[in-house]
C-alpha cells in the first residue's frame, strides 16, 4: 500500500440509505453508510465497546447502531449515545470514537482515503467517468492476489498471445518492441504494445516505438483506463482487500452510436467480453508467487516488462515518500528501501559529537583558524570545506561483462518527487567512462565495519588496468537485478540507479539518477570520512622531518587525510578516496 492517497474502493450502487455495508479494504474491516440525504461514512467497523461488528447493525437518525449493546455513532465515527448511561449522560465517550476514513463520491465510483493524515489533495480520475456522452456497465470479481499483482498484468504486453490466444491476443505476435513508457505526470503513466509477429527481426527499443492510439493508461494508486478508440473505453480500479486479495472492478464506456438505450445494451455485451478477457488472466496470474510485487522478489525480468518495472519503480518512491502502508503483519521490503534511503542521505547522522562540533570535519580549528585575517570581515577560508561531511560509497559497473567499481564520497537524495539520488564521479576513474555509457550503476553504502582491505581494493587502483574484482570472494558481493554486483562486505545498504541525466562540473559528472531498487542490507552505522581516519585507516609512523620510519616522505591529502608515501607527488596524482588534485596534499 502506499498512505496518505485516494483508492477507488467501492461501486456506489453497492451502498444502499437505510443500509450498513460491510467490506474489507486495505486489510481492515470497514463500513460503509449514508445519510438520510444520501452523504455517505466510511469506519472500521468493530464497535468500541465490546468489539462487536457494526455491519449487522442499522442506522437510525443518520447514525449506526451497534447491535450488541445499541451504542451509536455519527457520520464521523463519534460515539454519540451509550444506552446503558442513558439519555441524560454527560460523560466524555472519546475513548469509544471510531477512526473514519473520508470518502468522496465521483462517477459513481467511491473513493476512500488511505493514511495517517488529513487529506490534503482531491482524488486524481479520469474525465471519462464523469462524461455524461459515454454510457456504461460495470462488473467486478475478486482475485486470490494482492491488488499490486493485478496492476502489473494490465501492465504486461508480452503476455497477450499466451494467455488470450483466443482473445484479445490473436495473431501470434509474440515479438515485443520497446514498450515505450511515457509519463503524463508524477502519478500517470502510459504504455502501448508494439507487438509483431517474430519473423527473426530484432525488437525495436522504446526510443523507437510510439504510444499507439491503442493504449493504456495508469493513475496512482490504482485505476487505469484502456483507450480502444475514442468512442470505446475500458475502465478498471483495483481494490486493495488485504495482502492475498483484491477485487477488480471493469467498466465499459462507450459512445458508439449516441443513443444511450443501445449504447447501454452495447456496454452490456462489452462487461460480458471483458469478464471472459479477465477470467483468462486470473487463471494463470493466481498461481503466481508471492502473492505481493516488489522490485525484487527472485522474478527475472526481461525488455517487455518496461510498464512493470516503471510501476514497481514508482510505487516503490511514493511509499518512501508517503509511508509504506503494510497490511496485516507481514513485513513489506519497502520499509528497507526507505531506512536505505536514511543510510544514504542521512549519513551526517550516524555519529555524534560530544564539543557540539560537526563530528566529520577534518580536523579541529582554533578561533584564529577559522577567522578572516581582518576582524569583522569574512574572507574566503578554504578550510570551511572540510567542515562538509561526506560518506562513503563503492560505486560498481559492468561493461562487456566485466565488472569495476570505485569509491566515491558525494552520493545523496537530492529529491523525493520524484526519488532522485546524485552521484558524482572523478572524471579520471574508469567508472565514470562506464557509466556514460551503459547509463546504469550500484552505489553501496560502506559501513563502520569496513575493511581497509575493501578501500585498498576499490581506491587505490585504476579499474583501466586491473580487474577489482579478481580475487575478491564471491561471499563479498551479489549481482543485481540490473546485472551489477553490489558489495555486501562492509556495508549497511545497496542501490541499483538508471542515469536520467548528466552534469559536467569539471573534474568530476555528476550523474542524476532515479533508483530502481534500494534496500538496506545491516544495521551497522554509515562510515564517513572521519571514521575511516580514526578507525580504518593505518596509522603511519613519522618522525619529526616528516619522513615514515624506514620508509619515505609521507604526504597527506588535507581533505580526507588519506597518506601516500613518496618522495614527490605525480603532477596528476589524484587522491584514491577523495578525489582531490596534488595541490590538497601537504608533506608530514
Amino acid at each position: 500500500m502506499i498512505d496518505n492517497q485516494w483508492y477507488a474502493a467501492a461501486f456506489s450502487h453497492e451502498i444502499k440509505k437505510g443500509k450498513v455495508t460491510g467490506v474489507r479494504r486495505f486489510g481492515r474491516n470497514l463500513v460503509f453508510f449514508r445519510s438520510g440525504s444520501g452523504s455517505l461514512a466510511c469506519v472500521d467497523s468493530l464497535c468500541a465497546h465490546r468489539k462487536a461488528s457494526l455491519e449487522k447493525g442499522w442506522i437510525q437518525d443518520d447514525h449506526i447502531k451497534c447491535p450488541f449493546h445499541g451504542i451509536e455513532y455519527d457520520m464521523t465515527g463519534r460515539c454519540v449515545y451509550v444506552p446503558s448511561d442513558g439519555r441524560a449522560s454527560t460523560l466524555d465517550y472519546e475513548r469509544f470514537h471510531l477512526k473514519t476514513y473520508p470518502v468522496r463520491e465521483i462517477g459513481e465510483i467511491v473513493f476512500v482515503w488511505y493514511g495517517d493524515k488529513e487529506p490534503d489533495k482531491e482524488p486524481d480520475y479520469f474525465d471519462i467517468i464523469t462524461d455524461p456522452s459515454y454510457t456504461y456497465d460495470h462488473v467486478s470479481d475478486l482475485w486470490n492476489v494482492d491488488y499490486s499483482r493485478v496492476i502489473e498484468n494490465q501492465l504486461d504486453v508480452s503476455h497477450l498471445p499466451f494467455v488470450h490466444h483466443n482473445t484479445i491476443g490473436r495473431g501470434g505476435k509474440t515479438l515485443c518492441s520497446g514498450p515505450k513508457v511515457e509519463w503524463l505526470d508524477d502519478h500517470t503513466l502510459r504504455t502501448s504494445a508494439n507487438n509483431e509477429t517474430d519473423i527473426g527481426q530484432t525488437p525495436k527499443p522504446a526510443e523507437e516505438c510510439v504510444i499507439k492510439d491503442t493504449n493504456l493508461t495508469f493513475k496512482f494508486p490504482n485505476m487505469w483506463l484502456n483507450h480502444v478508440t475514442d468512442k470505446i473505453m475500458i475502465l478498471a480500479y483495483f481494490i486493495p482487500v488485504d495482502d492475498e486479495h483484491a477485487i477488480i472492478s471493469l467498466r465499459f464506456y462507450n459512445k458508439i452510436t449516441g443513443n444511450r438505450i443501445i449504447d447501454k445494451v452495447i456496454a452490456w455485451f462489452g462487461s460480458r467480453a471483458n469478464i471472459i478477457v479477465e477470467r483468462q488472466d486470473k487463471r494463470i496470474v493466481e498461481t503466481q508467487i508471492p502473492k505481493k510485487t516488489g522490485l525484487q522478489i527472485g522474478e527475472n525480468l526481461a525488455a517487455a516488462d518496461l510498464p512493470i518495472i516503471e510501476y514497481r519503480s514508482k510505487r516503490r518512491a511514493l511509499q518512501a515518500q508517503n509511508g509504506g502502508g503494510k497490511l496485516g503483519k507481514k513485513a513489506d521490503i519497502q520499509s528497507d528501501s526507505l531506512r536505505a534511503t536514511h543510510n544514504l542521505s542521512d549519513v551526517g547522522s550516524q555519529l555524534s559529537s560530544e564539543s557540539g562540533r560537526n563530528p566529520y570535519a577534518r580536523g579541529t580549528y582554533t578561533a584564529a583558524d577559522q577567522l578572516s585575517p581582518e576582524p569583522g570581515r569574512n574572507a574566503e577560508n578554504p578550510k570551511a570545506m572540510y567542515n562538509l561531511s561526506y560518506g562513503l560509497f563503492v560505486c560498481t559497473t559492468v561493461k562487456g561483462g566485466k565488472a569495476n567499481g570505485c569509491i566515491i564520497n558525494t552520493a545523496i537524495q537530492a529529491a523525493s518527487v520524484p526519488n532522485t539520488i546524485t552521484v558524482a564521479v572523478n572524471k579520471a576513474n574508469y567508472t565514470c567512462d562506464i557509466i556514460k555509457e551503459t547509463r546504469l550503476c550500484n552505489i553501496s553504502v560502506l559501513s563502520t565495519d569496513a575493511s581497509f582491505a575493501l578501500f585498498t581494493r576499490f581506491g587505490f587502483q585504476s579499474g583501466r588496468d586491473t580487474d577489482k574484482f579478481e580475487g575478491f570472494s564471491a561471499s563479498s558481493y551479489e549481482i543485481a537485478e540490473n546485472g551489477i554486483p553490489y558489495i555486501t562486505e562492509g556495508t549497511n545498504a545497496y542501490f541499483s540507479l538508471k542515469v536520467r541525466q548528466e552534469v559536467d562540473l569539471g573534474s568530476h559528472v555528476l550523474f542524476v539518477c532515479e533508483p530502481v531498487f534500494m534496500t538496506v542490507l545491516s544495521d551497522k552505522p554509515s562510515c564517513t570520512y572521519a571514521y575511516y581516519q580514526s578507525s580504518i585507516k593505518p596509522k603511519s609512523k613519522t618522525r619529526s622531518d616528516g619522513t615514515a620510519a624506514g620508509e619515505k616522505t609521507v604526504w597527506r591529502c588535507e581533505v580526507c587525510g588519506y597518506e601516500w608515501v613518496g618522495e614527490m607527488l605525480p603532477d596528476d596524482f589524484i587522491c584514491p578516496i577523495c578525489k582531490h588534485p596534488k595541490e590538497d596534499f601537504v608533506k608530514i
